[in-house]
Formats: structure tokens, C-alpha cells, sequence
């Protein structure tokens, strides 16, 4: 009888903590630098860095690219890192229009032409920083903003490594 119960319960628990690859997302982790984030369905592998400080995706239908590294903090200052990297992204053509950077996590999007930028980045252990960036067509915002969510809260160091948020505050959009 109580094998009978523990069967039925087995389903129901299943689909209250799915895995990563059951939902097609895969993880990705970086261990010169630390940190590891889910990469969405449909992303393939285009490139690992060659100095290991990260990778580069792209989407099955080219549309989209996703790049997740590792960097070496400046003066031990994660904000003025961060708002480096915007001033880079404003340099690169993209309008920035939703920044918000802590002293331990930073995101930012915004547009350029058709495309959208979204940027999360969250304070390593040892002086360091992780990063994902994703680029994609405004076309598909609304398709994106659940990924963009998902990633926000996947981006996180390594066991052991207490610098960053475990829990990041929700994604903005544009």
C-alpha cells in the first residue's frame, strides 16, 4: 500500500523540481573563473574562449548570441567595472535605457537597430566578476523575457563562494 502512494507521489515530484536538460536548458560552467549559468534551448556552442575565461552561443536560427566570461576586477571596485562595460556598450552603438549596478551584481539593457542588449554581471570570490550578455532581435522581446529571467537567476559562482547574491533581484526590460 505505502509503495503504491510513494508511486503516485513520484510524478507530481518530478515536475515540481525539473532538471535543466528535461526542459532543454543545459548548464554551462567556467572553472578558471568560477561561476556557471543555464544556457537556453535552441543555443548552440560557437566558441570557447582561448584564455578560458568563458564561451560564445548562438541561436539555431542565428538570430540571437549569448556570451558568458569571466573578469579580473580593477581596485577590487565591481561598480566601476560595471559601468565600464556600459560606457563600452554606448561606445559600440548600443542606447542604453535601463541600467541599475550594485556593489554586488549589475544589469543593464537596451537597443541598438533591431536588436536588443541585455547584460547581468555578479561579483566573484578573488577579485573577479561573471558576465552574460545576450543580444537579440526586438522581434522577439517577448519570446525573451522569461529567458532573460531565467539566466538573471542562474548566473551565480561557484559552491563555496559567498560574494555574490544565491538569489538576484528580477530582470527589468525594455
Amino acid at each position: 500500500m505505502i509503495l503504491r502512494y510513494a508511486l503516485l507521489l513520484i510524478p507530481g515530484l518530478c515536475a515540481a523540481f525539473p532538471t535543466s536538460a528535461a526542459d532543454g536548458w543545459s548548464s554551462y560552467s567556467n572553472p578558471r573563473f568560477g561561476y556557471s549559468a543555464e544556457v537556453p534551448p535552441g543555443f548552440t556552442l560557437e566558441q570557447e574562449s582561448d584564455n578560458g575565461d568563458g564561451a560564445s552561443f548562438r541561436s539555431d536560427d542565428g538570430r540571437a548570441r549569448l556570451f558568458l566570461f569571466g573578469t579580473s576586477i580593477e581596485d577590487n571596485d565591481f561598480a566601476a567595472e560595471a559601468r565600464q562595460r556600459i560606457g563600452w556598450n554606448k561606445g559600440e552603438g548600443w542606447e542604453i535605457t535601463y541600467d541599475k549596478v550594485t556593489s554586488g551584481w549589475a544589469s543593464y539593457s537596451g537597443s541598438r537597430a533591431a536588436d536588443i542588449l541585455y547584460v547581468r554581471g555578479v561579483v566573484l570570490c578573488d577579485g573577479s566578476a561573471a558576465y552574460f550578455q545576450l543580444e537579440y532581435p526586438r522581434d522577439a522581446l517577448k519570446a525573451f523575457n522569461s529567458v532573460v529571467s531565467r539566466m538573471v537567476t542562474s548566473l551565480r559562482p561557484a559552491e563555496g563562494c559567498n560574494q555574490a547574491p544565491r538569489t538576484a533581484p528580477g530582470a527589468a526590460q525594455n
